[in-house]
């Protein structure tokens, strides 16, 4: 069995993989995560997903990690990103990702996971790898593409004054948040978001809002 210093050194995020590199390939390797999970040392997120216990952990449990563990290929995006941006008030209730397979929900003894998935052109765009300390890291929509990801799960909008009631109302966007966006970023992602309408009315909304036409 593996030394607890071991563990130290991990995550604090493990999957199956890390532990079999962990743990060797002596024995029943499930036997032996079971026997872990029992005395604590790990605590059981979902199937296969781990994270160790408190006192072994050399950082805080990174949730967006798990967020891209639980189910992937995923990024961290719509009101998580959004919340964490500072571009909505409300603190997300559950750690919300952007999937390339399917519409997932997972509630964990961590908290809720909930996945949404986008077609390949929606998704293929406007994430990036945030890195910790420790040189871990995941994978997040830049604020912009967060807030076109939300948008496009939402629906079709179908004027203007209906796409600026979407935001206000329905996710109550912060505008002095929404006027801080990179304005060329905004541009060319909704240069690559699919629909000519939708593109139409967003630059339309820009335009209102900061004054002066947007090229993509």
């Amino acid at each position: 069995m593996a030394d607890l210093r071991q563990f130290s050194e991990l995550g604090p995020e493990l999957d199956f993989l890390a532990l079999r590199l962990t743990l060797g390939e002596e024995g029943n390797l499930r036997d032996r995560v079971s026997r872990l999970l029992r005395a604590g040392t790990l605590v059981g997120v979902v199937r296969g997903i781990y994270v160790t216990a408190p006192e072994l952990r050399k950082r805080p449990v990174s949730l967006e990690i798990l967020a891209n563990m639980i189910n992937g290929p995923s990024y961290v995006s719509f009101e998580y990103a959004l919340s964490r941006a500072g571009l909505i008030p409300e603190a997300a209730v559950a750690i919300t990702s952007a999937s390339a397979t399917r519409n997932r929900r997972y509630v964990t003894p961590l908290g809720a996971f909930l996945y949404r998935r986008l077609p390949p052109a929606v998704y293929r765009f406007g994430w990036t790898r945030q890195e910790l300390a420790d040189g871990s890291g995941y994978l997040v929509a830049r604020p912009e593409k967060a807030l076109l990801d939300w948008l496009f799960v939402a629906g079709a909008a179908r004027s203007v004054r209906a796409l600026e009631e979407r935001l206000e109302s329905d996710l109550r966007l912060d505008r002095a948040a929404f006027e801080s966006l990179d304005r060329e970023r905004l541009a060319e992602y909704v240069a690559l978001m699919p629909g000519r309408t939708f593109a139409i009315h967003f630059r339309k909304l820009l335009e209102r809002r900061r004054g002066g036409a947007i090229h993509a």
